[in-house]
């Protein structure tokens, strides 16, 4: 059997996601430092903010895109045509841009088909909008593990033929088993042969201990992109840990991360730091 060595990128989102941490806020000199050394660790994607939700993140935003030219600059965005502006003006002086667009697409309610349509048209117009800014238009279907198959599949289907790069699955409320979550992925991939032309990416959380486990389940169908945070800050229980989702790489002859392993006890500490000793996310061993 061939064995191929495939890349995985790695898109931190630390400074975004992990503020949702609770009493976690980081300044704007934390994000600089943070996000310098980011890049210095070879991340490949940093997620700065939600500058449509938080202006605070518009100004932070701007002053990480003095500093980092080689890492791709990510602006978290949701449908409303202000929210892809925002992001857009605070991505304005950035090297590498992406905006990461979410859409929910766990609907429960009686008029299904014509929430459905409304979704699918604001999957298109989004997308088809954050396009004239960016490089890169990344686009989220959130909540993805509740919904609905069939939906969802027509929610990515769209997606990718409006013109996103890289499609991510998230668990977004860790809720999903490692078995469940693989069989969500094959069940796009069996569906949708268009996967095979973007990047997919996965958001797992940890609320059910299951984050790292669930990042790495879909390896092996094509998903080529982990989003994580240091320390496993984020909403909730937090996100994948950065540290053990590269290390779990490393350990496998199948795929490579080109982050720097040597770094990661550096940028744990800083963000001990800054965030504050008593939300460091610690597994027992």
């Amino acid at each position: 059997m061939m064995i191929h060595h495939s890349p995985i990128l790695i898109f931190d989102t630390t400074l975004r996601d992990g503020e949702l941490t609770p009493g976690v806020r980081f300044t704007l000199q934390d994000k600089v430092k943070i996000a310098r050394q980011l890049e210095e660790m070879g991340v490949n994607t940093i997620e700065v903010g939600y500058p449509g939700q938080y202006a605070k993140d518009i100004e932070e935003i701007i002053a990480v895109s003095q500093v980092v030219k080689h890492s791709t600059i990510c602006a978290l965005a949701g449908s409303q045509e202000t929210e892809i502006q925002q992001a857009a003006k605070a991505l304005e002086k950035a090297e590498k841009t992406c905006i990461n667009l979410y859409t929910l697409v766990h609907l429960n309610s009686s008029s299904k088909t014509l929430d459905n349509n409304s979704v699918l048209s604001k999957i298109n117009l989004s997308i088809s909008l954050a396009k004239n800014y960016c490089d890169c238009v990344q686009w989220t279907a959130f909540d993805a593990t509740r919904s609905e198959i069939n939906f969802l599949a027509k929610a990515v289907k769209t997606a990718i033929e409006s013109g996103a790069k890289i499609i991510t699955i998230p668990d977004s409320l860790g809720v999903a088993s490692g078995e469940y979550f693989f069989q969500l992925l094959q069940n796009l991939y069996q569906n949708l042969p268009q996967l095979k032309q973007v990047t997919v990416s996965v958001h797992c959380h940890d609320d059910l201990g299951k984050a790292v486990e669930n990042s790495l389940v879909g390896l092996e169908l094509g998903v080529s992109q982990i989003e994580c945070a240091v320390n496993g800050l984020g909403a909730r229980k937090g996100n994948a840990n950065l540290a053990e989702i590269v290390e779990k790489i490393q350990s496998s002859q199948n795929y490579y991360t080109t982050i720097n392993p040597h770094l990661i006890s550096t940028i744990s500490e800083l963000v001990k730091q800054t965030a504050g000793p008593q939300i460091l996310r610690c597994k027992p061993n």
